[in-house]
């Protein structure tokens, strides 16, 4: 299945039937004949059309009957005769004798009424599809109730017992999507929305058997929905309510939806929602021009990738597009949709592609490569002061030197993880790096410059072992805690001179070395390259 990428709200969408009230009619003389009911079933029957939700009875139509005379009762099969006439020629009534007439469409082998409610025979489900936006499938469950005495044929109205909902599956991947199964289901336990239940004639009430589905889905011969078009499916479910509500097509690999305010779906309402699949659109990265990259929630099936280069958006077409966790695939540019990428198993995946070597890689979220850094350090040198920091995005602490005013620890910088790898992060904005110059024994020194520390206060910090040697980090002052602290640093033996728009070597260490500027600078952008121990500031 490819990626859901939005779910409308279900609403009530309109209405297939309204209830009403049963009354005895005249003798009704079928043509082919026997004894005659006659039904209503106002704005619906039981052929659904899609587009108006009205529909007709058909030819070999069946409806069960349960006529009760008092002291038994016994189930007819009653077969469509001319309109909405029935006709049942096993059933003789007798004058004098008042009967209850328990009719349930479809006809059903062991449909038995006690105490006006059914056995558990009433079956809700949305059969199979002929076709895209078909929906004469939809013949949900009816039931009625009438009295009448002797030989006068009663008129019953039916009500529905299930309702009905339109899905709409909207396709914008760049290629076809083919489409056997599409359902809801809910993550409520409650939410029982197809089966078998037995119903209550009085109040309309169904009672789920023992097996209680909380999906419903139809299913169909595999169609294609070609790129930029959509098509209607509909199922039938019984009514309920639910707060959690997902659209499934072709398999259980469902993407959720949280409904803010909950739905109830009742009997003889027709209600809406929509999917829409889409290619996976991969963003250029800040750290470098060449790499595009998403991280991405896909499910089983098959997706395109897309990446806008200079301009032009085009499909990242592999030679063969089966996943494999971490490896590089040779990729070809195509302005049209060409070969898709096939996923087994639903999953995040981080997805990169580099123009410079035509290559898409795919990593899954079990893949190392998605394991965030972490620096593991001893305080101040320590040898068992043990703290550590995971780096992922957040604010990290531009640690400067300005000469006289000394080392300021303070200024909060927030770094971003890369969309391409988990142990890249990047700030992006404006400092100015002072250059100080100063004498000492005839000796000229550059004072300005910087490092970046992986944290300023204790909290910053997994305090791993306390220990008791070296400096207390619990009793020192903040300055002093973040001097002792591991730094983005140049390392522990030299400052080194500050190269723009250029990888440097980086060390993560206890340290406050720094690297410095030929003259006061302005930066803009840092990429911090963990995995590569390495250092771009622009």
């Amino acid at each position: 299945m490819k990626k859901i990428v939005y779910l409308a709200a279900v609403a009530a969408s309109g209405i297939l039937v309204m209830g009403g009230c049963a009354k005895e009619s005249g003798n009704i003389v079928p043509e082919n004949g026997g004894f005659s009911i006659k039904v209503n079933t106002p704005g619906t029957k039981t052929v659904f059309d899609g587009e108006t939700y009205a529909v007709t009875w058909e030819s070999g139509d069946e409806l069960g009957v349960v006529i009760d005379n008092g002291t038994e009762s016994k189930l007819y099969k009653f077969t469509k005769a001319a309109g909405n006439t029935f006709s049942c020629a096993e059933f003789a009534p007798q004058e004098g004798v008042s009967y209850t007439y328990y009719v349930l469409y479809p006809y059903t082998e062991g449909f038995t009424v006690e105490n006006g409610v059914s056995s558990s025979v009433v079956n809700i489900s949305s059969g199979k599809q002929s076709g895209l936006d078909a929906a004469t499938h939809i013949k949900t469950p009816l039931y009625g109730k009438a009295t009448a005495e002797g030989e006068v044929s009663p008129e019953v109205t039916l009500n529905h017992a299930a309702a009905v909902i339109k899905i709409n599956v909207a396709n914008y991947s760049g290629a076809d999507l083919t489409v056997s199964e599409v359902g809801i289901q809910s993550a409520d336990a409650e939410a029982v929305m197809s089966g078998i239940f037995s119903l209550n004639f009085e109040t309309g009430e169904l009672t789920a058997a023992e097996t209680s589905p909380t999906a419903s889905s139809v299913v169909l011969e595999p169609e294609a929905i070609s790129n930029e078009s959509s098509a209607d499916f509909y199922v039938a479910v019984a009514p309920f309510a639910t707060e959690n509500l997902s659209v499934t097509v072709n398999d259980d690999a469902i993407q959720k939806a949280v409904v803010e305010n909950g739905f109830d779906f009742k009997p003889g309402h027709v209600y809406t929602t929509s999917v829409a699949f889409d290619a996976v659109s991969l963003t250029q990265t800040v750290e470098d021009a060449n790499v595009y990259a998403a991280l991405q929630e896909l499910n089983v099936g098959e997706v395109n990738l897309t990446a806008s280069v200079d301009g032009t958006t085009y499909y990242l077409c592999p030679e063969d597009g089966t996943f494999n966790d971490g490896v590089a695939v040779s990729v070809t540019r195509s302005k049209t949709a060409g070969n898709g990428w096939t996923f087994s198993s639903a999953d995040t995946y981080r997805i990169v592609y580099d123009a410079a070597d035509e290559t898409v890689t795919i990593y899954s979220s079990e893949n190392e490569f998605n394991t965030p850094a972490t620096v593991r350090f001893n305080y101040a040198y320590s040898s068992d002061r043990v703290m550590s920091r995971e780096i992922t995005s957040g604010d990290y602490y531009l640690y400067v030197n300005n000469g006289d005013d000394g080392w300021k620890a303070n200024i909060a910088m927030t770094f971003n993880a890369s969309l391409a790898d988990p142990q890249i992060l990047v700030w992006e904005g404006s400092k100015s790096i002072p250059q100080i110059t100063y004498k000492e024994d005839g000796v000229t020194f550059n004072g300005g410059g910087f490092n970046i520390k992986v944290g300023r206060l204790l909290s910053h910090f997994n305090y791993e072992s306390k220990g008791t040697q070296g400096d207390d980090p619990e009793k020192d002052n903040e300055v002093n805690f973040t001097s002792r602290v591991a730094a983005f640093s140049p390392g522990r033996e030299d400052n080194k001179e500050l190269k723009l728009n250029e990888w440097m070597e980086m060390s993560s260490d206890v340290s406050n070395k720094r690297w410095y500027p030929m003259e006061r600078t302005t930066i803009t952008k840092i990429v911090l390259d963990i995995r590569n121990s390495r250092i771009r500031v622009e």
